[in-house]
Formats: C-alpha cells, sequence, structure tokens
C-alpha cells in the first residue's frame, strides 16, 4: 500500500525479489494503472476494469532489481484508489504483481514548512526532509481519522443506511454530492444518468450528514382525493424512509476543504510524531523518572490523539455512528 499527494506527480518504488534474492527482470517492467475506487469498497475480490494508463518502468541505477514508476498527474486530480498491476518476467518466467495506491489529501500544506515550526535548511537543527515530513503528516492524519471517525477531504464511496419512518435518510459520513440510491437493490435515483424511478425530489440534509425528500414542491392529499386519485405513499405520516429497510447511497462524501481546526491539530500531531515523547507513549510507558526529574501519564494520554489540544480541537468534528460500508 502506497500514497501519493494530490495533484502531484509522484514515484512509486517496486522491488524485485526472486527466490529470496533481489532480482533484475529480463526487461523494463510495463505497469497498468487502474481506478478501483469504487470496485475496492463493493467487491475486493472483482478484478479491476477500467484500465487508466499503461506505462513502462525505469529502472533505479543507483538501487539494482529496484524499479520506478510516476503516476501522471492527470491521475492524482482529485481522491481516488488506484491499482498498479506490474507486469515482467525473471528468468524466462513471466511475473504480476499489484500495488495499491491511495491519491490523498494532506491535512497540512508543505508548501508552508517554516509556519508548521520545521525548517528546509540541512544546516538548521529543526531541519526536516520532505520524507520525514510525508510519514508525519500521515502519522497526525491517521490520528486524526482514528479519533473523529470520518475523512476530511472528498472520496467516492458507498454507504448503507437504514430508515426510521422519516423523511430524512441518515448517513454515517457527510455527504457532498449524491450519485445513486437504492432501496432493497432495487435503483431508485442515478443522477449521473439523470433517471429517477422514484418521482420525489431528494436533496442533501442541512447537516450535510443525509438526504432528505423536500416536499415544497408537492401537492398535498387534498388535491389527489378532490380528482379521485390516490395520495402517494410521500405524504404518509410516517415518512418516506421506511423504518428498518436498508437503502444504498452511492456518492461523493467528505469536506471540499480541510477544516482550520483540523490543519491545527495536524500540525500539533506532526510536532508529536518527532518528539521522543511519542516513542514512550507508543509503547504504553506509565512512568518515566530519572535522577532530577520524573512524570507519569493519565489515561487520556491513550486516548484520543494523544494530545490534549488537538483534542479540544477535533471535539466538533468527532462522530459517534459508525459507518457500514458496503
Amino acid at each position: 500500500m502506497a500514497e501519493v499527494l494530490i495533484k502531484s506527480q509522484s514515484p512509486i518504488v517496486h522491488q524485485v525479489f526472486w527466490n529470496g534474492e533481489i532480482a533484475v527482470t529480463d526487461s523494463l517492467p510495463i505497469v497498468k494503472i487502474y481506478d478501483i475506487t469504487l470496485d475496492a469498497t463493493i467487491n475486493p475480490a472483482v478484478l479491476p476494469t477500467t484500465l487508466l494508463n499503461t506505462l513502462t518502468a525505469s529502472l533505479d541505477e543507483n538501487n539494482p532489481g529496484t524499479y520506478v514508476v510516476n503516476v501522471p498527474y492527470a491521475l492524482t486530480n482529485r481522491n481516488r484508489t488506484l491499482k498498479l498491476q506490474w507486469e515482467y518476467s525473471v528468468g524466462g518466467t513471466a511475473v504480476t504483481k499489484s500495488d495499491t495506491v491511495f491519491v490523498i489529501t494532506p491535512y497540512v500544506d508543505f508548501n508552508n514548512v517554516q509556519d508548521l515550526g520545521f525548517s528546509t535548511d540541512p544546516s538548521d537543527p529543526g531541519y526536516k526532509s520532505y520524507k520525514e515530513l510525508l510519514r508525519a503528516e500521515r502519522y497526525a492524519r491517521k490520528q486524526i481519522e482514528q479519533y473523529t471517525d470520518q475523512s476530511f477531504f472528498l472520496y467516492d464511496d458507498v454507504y448503507v443506511a437504514y430508515g426510521y419512518d422519516s423523511d430524512t435518510l441518515p448517513l454515517p459520513a457527510k455527504i457532498n454530492a449524491l450519485h445513486s440510491l437504492t432501496m432493497n437493490d432495487t435503483l431508485l435515483l442515478d443522477n449521473i444518468n439523470n433517471i429517477n424511478n422514484w418521482n420525489f425530489p431528494v436533496q442533501i440534509s442541512e447537516s450535510g450528514y443525509g438526504i432528505r425528500v423536500n416536499r415544497a414542491g408537492l401537492v398535498d392529499n387534498t388535491v389527489y382525493t378532490a380528482n379521485g386519485m390516490v395520495p402517494p405513499s410521500i405524504h404518509d405520516y410516517s415518512g418516506l424512509f421506511n423504518s428498518g429497510v436498508p437503502y444504498k447511497v452511492t456518492g461523493r462524501f467528505g469536506w471540499s476543504e480541510v477544516p482550520g481546526n483540523v490543519q491545527l491539530a495536524a500540525i500539533e500531531l506532526m510536532k508529536d510524531y518527532f518528539s521522543k515523547d511519542t516513542t514512550w507513549r507508543n509503547k504504553y510507558v506509565k512512568s518515566i523518572s530519572t535522577f532530577d526529574w520524573d512524570f507519569e501519564y493519565t489515561g487520556d494520554a491513550y486516548t484520543g490523539t494523544g494530545n490534549a489540544f488537538a483534542d479540544s480541537l477535533l471535539a466538533d468534528y468527532v462522530l459517534t455512528i459508525k459507518a457500514e460500508i458496503i
């Protein structure tokens, strides 16, 4: 599993092992890039079918048996999941290997490293290399996502939510755009292909954590009965999304921009990553003492992100509803 930053052209490294040893391929590997954003969510066992590009890897001249391919910039324009399929032969034997690559949005802007409290000058004591910053940001991002139970970027996904006799269907994640809606595997809406088998207007709720029926443009039961027609079920008091019925919601979820407090929390956690204190805490050390000082962690050090200030910044973003993903 590898990550590349959104809107970048990042290298993916592949090392060839054969019979327990590093080996050189008979010719340069061919790399096929597939989009498995939804394939991986719906059924990980399904082979990818959407081929985006085919590239030829290059040899890392300083490391025999190591090959590099750069994911094209055009394929990193949004958050998605890619599968890189490496095809080559060693000693006449055909080999196929696959890597899963996530195009991600960092929670910190690396273009302003000085503002993070780090330096780009190798002679400065606060210097951190680009690779170190990437590892620190990933550490911070994973801590934040684990604590809040949500991701602060846009991503395509599929969730199942159950109705409770209301016109609103709560979702376990913030939705940005509704692509399709099915009930018991029956297609109700397909906004991508302009299909509406439901004939009811559905929109994203005000909170962003659900979808709801908009009754504003609908006539009431009186009009139907006056014309000798049976009122549609949308006018039932119980609501349109029936209790206990599973609704499959496909769409683009998450946040269009990383909230300010999330960015600040990420910076604090990146600083923690480089702190020796983090190493001790990750080892579940409760008490540390030397000749002239000692300290003991409270139980809160092992909950949340492990950083009290970061936890306070993220408090308003913590979700309690767990997502059910297809």
